[in-house]
């Protein structure tokens, strides 16, 4: 949702679908309109029967990756950002390939984002208020990431300060 707002009028409704009251509210405050999953019936009656021009798959879950290509209009795009579930997904190949969806993949390359993220979160342009829930020290760095793979519905980012 940061990144929608980042792109600002470029980027129509926000859909935000996640288990968890607390995501679902951030996501409320920060502009989307919450839906619970399963969320690809309400995201194609949201937009009339069309489907979303782009869907983005944060959580990273067989569930939610389904739901992403279920909402996406034909010849969109569905962008999986981050670690997927580490079991191999059913991916629907031939639905995909007849309703020309494109599907983009990444673990999210922070290093190379670094350069034009850090001038955009000192400037304030990049509100990251409510996205970092919990904060440790760097020597916890392995707590951290055992509380961030928990993937609970309060826990959204862990920020390690050195």
């Amino acid at each position: 949702m940061r990144a929608a707002q980042r792109v600002g009028p470029r980027c129509g409704n926000g859909f935000r679908c996640r288990p968890g009251e607390g995501r679902l509210e951030r996501a409320a405050a920060w502009g989307a309109t919450p839906i619970m999953a399963p969320a690809a019936e309400a995201i194609i009656a949201a937009t009339g029967g069309r489907g979303a021009d782009s869907v983005i798959d944060a959580v990273g879950t067989d569930a939610s990756l389904t739901d992403a290509i279920n909402a996406v209009r034909p010849a969109g795009t569905v962008s999986v950002v981050g670690l997927h579930d580490l079991q191999p997904f059913p991916l629907p190949a031939l639905p995909c390939l007849l309703r020309s969806i494109t599907l983009r993949m990444t673990t999210a390359p922070v290093q190379r984002t670094w350069p034009e993220l850090i001038p955009l979160l000192a400037s304030g342009r990049l509100d990251v208020d409510g996205i970092f829930t919990t904060r440790m020290p760097l020597a916890e760095a392995v707590t951290g990431y055992a509380i961030a793979g928990v993937r609970s519905g309060e826990q959204v980012k862990v920020l390690l300060t050195p």
